[in-house]
């Protein structure tokens, strides 16, 4: 009887720093992936597949997105900075779509459409 089935394990793939957006400040960093083995007799013998990847900040210990790596500092800090509604001048914290105080939209609104159609172009 052959026994064989499949596990998920860790492995690290790189190291470095890069700017925590939890901690707010720059971090080493281990990058890991996680792929599904193929097993013999409960031995994991090779990769059949990758379940994910993602990032442990050393600094909070924290488990991020292994997307983080892509951004910059400045994108970052733009990116978890409060906004301010352009209508009540309330400022609203960066994950809130819409202004706490007056409910307005944190992406500007699209343009009125206009009231008669377009002039139809003539045929060739």
């Amino acid at each position: 009887m052959i026994i064989w089935g499949s596990k998920a394990k860790e492995s690290q793939i790189a190291t470095g720093t890069f700017f925590c957006p939890n901690c707010m400040a720059d971090s080493g960093y281990t990058h890991m992936r996680v792929s599904r083995y193929l097993t013999l007799y409960f031995i994991p013998l090779f990769a059949t597949s990758t379940l994910g990847e993602y990032v442990i900040c050393h600094g909070c210990n924290g488990q991020l997105s292994d997307r983080v790596l892509e951004f910059t500092r400045e994108q970052i800090l733009e990116a978890v900075q409060p906004w301010t509604c352009s209508k009540c001048h309330n400022r609203n914290p960066s994950p809130q779509d819409s202004c706490l105080a007056c409910g307005a939209s944190k992406y500007s609104q699209p343009p009125p459409l206009p009231s008669a159609p377009p002039p139809a172009l003539p045929l060739a």
